[in-house]
């Protein structure tokens, strides 16, 4: 089921299956952690974070940069969910739900590029992209447990992720904290593959069993160098993801979506 993103301010839009499961089993909605869920990181996440919840919503969300076959998410939730079974007792993974608003993912990564480099000589769509895939799913967050569970991890066996160092993600976490929600990064510190292999109980290839993204590398020189000035960084990060952020998710409590004006204010 698609979850509407301009709905999901004011009301909870939930599978009629998931209802039927929440109330079978008798579970209160605070109780309901979202998960977010994409590939054998999000998955390796969610499985470490039913040590601490009992319910978890998984929700895909797509940006419009990404291609693949969906239907490896089904796959992929058929392979978590006997996982979650073999681990652990009393623990339910709701049906996996889906989101995708992509004028929102065009006003903040798309439509500006030119503005966003004149003003903080720096540019990558990446780091936008997974605030996007944050600011999604917080309103839906807060008709449940208001808690976030995301897959990003600062090491992977020595390689660079741009929207995953330490600065990048404690901004993520800002912006949920500023709009009440709580994101969980259950395997931040893992380091090696290994430990996610073992996690999620399979040999998950790198890229394998997700959807892949037409800007893959777009950080990187010819020869596969990480382009990164940290101060740049550090101003794009502060200036424009953070305060843009949140005031999408605000306005959109007053049922203003004129995106690509909000985002104006602050370029």
């Amino acid at each position: 089921m698609y979850i509407d993103f301009k709905e999901s301010f004011n009301k909870l839009e939930l599978s009629g299956d998931t209802f039927k499961i929440i109330d079978e089993f008798g579970i209160k909605l605070k109780d309901i952690a979202i998960g977010e869920f994409s590939g054998k990181d999000s998955a390796a996440a969610i499985i470490e974070a039913f040590r601490e919840f009992d319910v978890i919503l998984p929700v895909v969300a797509f940006t419009g940069t990404d291609y693949g076959d969906k239907k490896i998410f089904y796959k992929n939730w058929e392979l978590l969910n006997d996982r979650v079974k073999n681990l652990y007792n009393d623990k339910v993974l709701l049906p996996l739900h889906f989101m995708f608003e992509p004028k929102l993912w065009n006003a903040l990564n798309g439509r500006f590029v030119s503005l966003i480099i004149k003003k903080f000589g720096f540019y990558t769509p990446c780091i936008g992209c997974h605030a996007y895939l944050r600011i999604l799913r917080i309103p839906l967050s807060k008709h449940l447990g208001s808690v976030i569970i995301g897959g990003e991890r600062i090491h992977h066996n020595g390689d660079f992720k741009i929207d995953q160092v330490e600065m990048v993600l404690e901004i993520y976490e800002r912006i949920c904290n500023e709009l009440g929600v709580k994101l969980k990064l259950p395997i931040k510190y893992v380091k090696e593959n290994s430990k996610i292999k073992d996690i999620i109980g399979v040999d998950w290839k790198q890229g394998k069993r997700q959807f892949s993204c037409v800007f893959s590398g777009n950080y990187r020189d010819k020869d596969g160098k990480v382009i990164f000035e940290e101060e740049k960084v550090r101003k794009f990060l502060n200036e424009f993801i953070y305060p843009v952020s949140v005031e999408i998710v605000k306005r959109g409590y007053v049922e203003d979506f004129k995106y690509i004006e909000i985002v104006k204010e602050f370029i």
